[in-house]
């Protein structure tokens, strides 16, 4: 399952993986960062953990010129 960050949450999100506040491709700062939780953890839920601990995958997708960029797994590791 997966679901859309609040606007908050994708300021936590950004500070923890150092992605998240922009577009890469045009620079615009209205994205929409959707992650995908782990069974069993409450990632799920507005507020849940988004740490490694809570998510196994996340992508940025800006919501003017529709680039989307994959975060990899290995950087949300390596951010725990």
């Amino acid at each position: 399952m997966s679901r859309d960050l609040t606007k908050e949450e994708q300021q936590n999100f950004a500070e923890m993986y150092g992605t998240g506040t922009r577009c890469v491709s045009c620079g615009n700062e209205d994205v929409t960062v959707k992650i995908w939780e782990k069974y069993g953890t409450n990632a799920a839920e507005i507020g849940g953990d988004i740490t490694s601990s809570g998510i196994i995958g996340a992508m940025v997708t800006c919501d003017a010129c529709e680039h989307a960029e994959t975060v990899a797994r290995a950087r949300l590791l390596e951010a725990s």
